[in-house]
């Protein structure tokens, strides 16, 4: 119901911004109250799907998810992708992809129990519930999938990472920042050059690099792969690399991932959202959207 596990990288996990609040403390009194207001409160529905919704990053597998588990007799979770497939081939003029919303997601919840009747109607069944709608829909999806979803390889994880190839990795990781941010601002070079900040001290550095190395499990946070370390491995393609999520951005918290050095070379200055959706495209995968 929610693309929770980390095969295919941190940056594409749905609940995300939970993990990074839980691990950093940023934006995590935000969302505690959010989720109180959702679960223990009469507040509306409404607002409190949008505020919840802007507070986690517009995740629609996720917002949906948080609401099935507050009252399943109104609300179901749902993945965009395999929905907005079943309703293109029955001819009905909704889609959920990248339509995170309040107003969206009740209709599509209209939708399905709209489909009550209908499915009671067919089956003979007396006592036809939202969940079953919403069942036979996800069936539906799978049967309409035309290609197998492409996956990593997941016989092994990454191994025991040696100690002194993890610090090494690590100063390498800041030296680079260090190197990039004084190459775009105090190199004399003819054309242009994108200024770049440092906006925290270099044990904030050190402390945030370790927290992502923890959060994305030593892993890719776009393609999944197992990053390595200098000195336990050989593939320089595959050491981690401090990438800013917005590239026209600065060196802050909230703006950094790991990736393996090779798709930090291939992403450059491209948005991160359209790179990850590319490299899942080349992968074959359909993936789950906002």
């Amino acid at each position: 119901m929610v693309f929770w596990q980390n095969r295919y990288g941190h940056a594409n996990r749905d609940h995300r911004a939970l993990l990074e609040a839980a691990a950093t403390g940023t934006g995590l009194a935000i969302i505690e109250r959010l989720l109180f207001q959702l679960y223990r409160s009469d507040s509306q529905d409404g607002e409190t799907f949008e505020a919840l919704s802007e507070a986690t990053g517009a995740k629609y597998p996720l917002m949906a998810y948080l609401f099935f588990l507050k009252d399943m007799d109104r609300f179901m979770p749902i993945q965009p992708t395999g929905f907005d497939r079943v309703f293109g081939e029955i001819g009905l003029d909704f889609r959920t992809l990248r339509h995170c919303s309040w107003q969206n997601y009740s209709e599509f919840n209209s939708i399905l129990d709209a489909l009550r009747a209908p499915i009671a109607d067919a089956t003979g069944l007396d006592d036809v519930r939202l969940v079953d709608a919403h069942s036979l829909l996800w069936l539906f999806s799978t049967l309409l999938r035309k290609e197998a979803n492409g996956e990593l390889d997941g016989g092994s994880k990454a191994g025991e990472r040696v100690l002194g190839a993890r610090e090494r990795s690590i100063a390498e990781i800041k030296y680079s920042v260090g190197k990039t941010v004084f190459n775009s601002n105090g190199q004399m070079v003819e054309q242009k050059v994108k200024i770049k900040e440092l906006r925290m001290t270099d044990a904030e550095l050190d402390k945030v690099i370790r927290e992502l190395l923890s959060i994305q499990e030593d892993r890719c946070a776009i393609t999944g792969l197992p990053m390595q370390f200098r000195g336990a491995h050989s593939d320089d393609n595959m050491l981690a690399s401090l990438d800013r999520i917005d590239s026209q951005g600065h060196y802050e918290r909230g703006n950094l991932q790991l990736v393996c050095r090779f798709i930090n070379f291939w992403k450059q200055a491209s948005n991160d959202g359209d790179f990850r959706r590319l490299i899942n495209v080349v992968r074959g995968i359909d993936m789950p959207d906002d």
